[in-house]
């Protein structure tokens, strides 16, 4: 039985369903998100994927009618914060956890959701991190007996008619941890997407041997400058770029170099830090982009 919807959540819906009819991407206007939509506005063959504001970190949640996957969960103090989200958005269950890399942006508030949500599977990569939050992180595998699955290049898995690849790490042994980081490339029918946590330069190089061509790209490392580069920009191609950064962080993200790339190439460009939740709907072939902010802060 679905759950009742209060009005709110109800004029929400209409104003995404009637967007989404409305059809492709080149027409992005703004929906306010300060209530995000109740997962009945989803139809079968249809996905959407929410860019989660977190501040500087990354959360990322694909959500359909069979099931859903999060990628990273934000630092300790936004497990809370992503764990309403998804529980506002109709998500009760996760069929997949994927933990990019062992960093406290992007594995901390996980420590939350294993602990709240019944989760399938976790994908991590076999590399450890001495921090407290890593050991707190692995304490919550143990106790809650998750089952968990080594990022195996070229395996994958499928929610629904989302299939999802493993395109990195591609080596066992990288000086710096973020390119151990986790990358999918996700498709629903001809609409793709990368998402590549903070995997950096040499782990880029790597993933060119394999089909990176996507409409959507997740950029790597909150838009520093070690990431994104132009050998990888060009292999991906991508017609929307979303950042999940901090306002005002402390690491200058996004850089420069790496916005003048995005810029030459002509993309159409999100930022958490300047437009808060970020929801992009697709059923495969068309998409339609929604986010919380309209270009500015309330």
């Amino acid at each position: 039985m679905k759950k009742q919807i209060n009005p709110k959540q109800l004029i929400v819906i209409i104003l995404f369903a009637v967007a989404l009819a409305a059809g492709g991407y080149w027409g992005v206007s703004h929906i306010n998100l300060v209530d995000p939509p109740d997962s009945n506005y989803l139809s079968d063959g249809e996905a959407a994927v929410h860019f989660i504001d977190v501040g500087q970190g990354a959360s990322v949640l694909i959500q359909t009618t069979q099931g859903s996957v999060l990628i990273d969960g934000g630092d300790t103090h936004m497990g809370s914060h992503v764990a309403e989200y998804l529980r506002e958005v109709g998500v009760q269950e996760l069929s997949h956890i994927v933990a990019t890399h062992p960093h406290a942006d992007h594995i901390g508030g996980l420590i939350t959701i294993l602990g709240e949500f019944t989760v399938g599977t976790l994908i991590m990569p076999n590399v450890a991190h001495t921090t407290r939050t890593f050991e707190r992180f692995l304490d919550v595998i143990e106790n809650k007996d998750i089952t968990l699955r080594a990022p195996v290049v070229g395996t994958g898995f499928s929610v629904g008619a989302v299939t999802f690849t493993i395109i990195a790490p591609n080596s066992e042994s990288y000086q710096n941890l973020n390119d151990y980081s986790v990358a999918l490339r996700m498709t629903l029918g001809s609409a793709s997407f990368i998402f590549k946590g903070d995997a950096e330069y040499r782990s880029e190089l790597e993933m060119l041997q394999h089909q990176l061509l996507s409409d959507v790209l997740h950029v790597g490392h909150h838009g520093s400058g070690t990431s994104t580069s132009q050998e990888f920009l060009d292999a991906v191609s991508p017609s929307i770029a979303v950042i999940s950064v901090g306002r005002d962080n402390r690491y200058n993200h996004p850089h420069d170099d790496v916005m003048d790339r995005l810029e030459r190439a002509g993309v159409v460009l999100y930022r958490t830090d300047i437009h808060g939740h970020i929801v992009i709907f697709t059923d495969g072939t068309d998409m339609s982009i929604r986010s919380q902010f309209n270009d500015v802060h309330n």
